[in-house]
Order: structure tokens, then sequence, then C-alpha cells
């Protein structure tokens, strides 16, 4: 009996899978200016009419690989918030744990140093989308409980994730990252732990 036929979605999701793939290890190794597109349709077997049609080009499979990075941050935090019973240490502890994660070579390379040049813009839209409304609800169910101060939690949400942002690009440019990260860490805690009432 013939084996039955993928269908176009199928297809289209493989395709796209693998691009994102073979982008991500190549953009984490070389950087975003060095990455050569023909190079990388050969690798994956693939035209460059093929990334053209799902991305649009180099830029667009960029920005694919940022959000499929910003979406494996995110199912590593919930997992993070999820082991903890008490929710105001799990939003703590999720907030340090984004330090440990910088020891990924390819989120320190794509996330903190080439997607603010490349995207521009656009890297503040996928972050929002990805970021703020997860820390304002956080905020806003910790409020509701009685356990944070009276503030605006949006205000609050973008605070804290420009200060991780800014001081993940601090950690990632010391000499010793690990140390660096766990002095940050520290001096988040404490800043974190002021909003309790």
């Amino acid at each position: 009996m013939p084996a039955p036929r993928r269908s176009r979605a199928a297809m289209s999701a493989d395709t796209t899978e693998r691009l994102i793939a073979a982008a991500r290890r190549q953009f984490a190794e070389k950087g975003f200016a060095a990455v050569v597109m023909d190079d990388l349709c050969a690798e994956v077997g693939l035209t460059r009419g093929a990334l053209h049609h799902h991305f649009g080009g180099k830029a667009g499979l960029f920005s694919a690989v940022v959000q499929h990075l910003l979406d494996a941050i995110n199912q590593a935090l919930d997992a993070r918030y999820d082991s903890h019973t008490d929710p105001w240490e799990g939003y703590i502890d999720t907030c340090l744990h984004y330090y440990d994660l910088l020891h990924d070579p390819a989120l320190r390379r794509i996330l903190l140093q080439d997607a603010p040049a490349v995207l521009g813009p656009r890297l503040r839209e996928l972050e929002e989308a990805s970021y703020i409304g997860p820390m304002v609800q956080g905020l806003v169910e910790l409020q509701q409980a009685g356990r944070l101060r009276a503030f605006d939690a949006v205000a609050m949400a973008h605070l804290i994730n420009g200060a991780m942002g800014d001081s993940g690009m601090w950690v990632v440019a010391q000499d010793d990252p690990q140390q660096a990260a766990e002095r940050v860490k520290a001096a988040l805690r404490c800043l974190l732990e002021g909003l309790q009432l």
C-alpha cells in the first residue's frame, strides 16, 4: 500500500522548521552579517526561492529565529515558575533564571548582540508580545493577592524588562559572565523585594 502523501501545510511547516534550525545555528556561530543565504539554503537542500517564499529574505528569517528563541525562553521561564508553590518566589526566581539562560551562546549572539541592530524597533515589538504581557499579568495577580504594593503594573513591567535587558547585555560583555550574572541576580532580587507590602 503506498504511503499517504503529506499535505502542503505539513511540507511547508517542515521547510520552515529546517530553515529556522539551520539559521539559528549559523547566526549563532557566525553572526548575522557573515551568514550567506545561498550557503544556508544549500545546507538544508532548498532553493533561495523557498527562503523568500517563507520569510521574504535574510532579515525575515532572522526575525523568525529571534521569535523562536523568545518562545523557547518563555517555555523555560514558564516551567521555572510552575516549579514553585509560592507565586511571589516563583516570580522572583523566574526573573533571576533569565540570567542562567544567557549561558546559551545562541541566545547571547542572536538576541543580545545582533537583534538590536538588525531588527531595530521590531525587536521591541517582539519582546513586548513575549515578555511584557506575562510580566504585567503576574504583577497584577500578586497585587490582587495582597503581596505587592500599589503601582502601575504596566510601567513596572517595562522597568523590570528594561533593567533585565540592559543588565543582560552587560553580563555577556564581561570577562566572567557567570560571576557577573550572580552579581546582577543578587541586585535584581533586592530591587524586586522592594515591591512587597
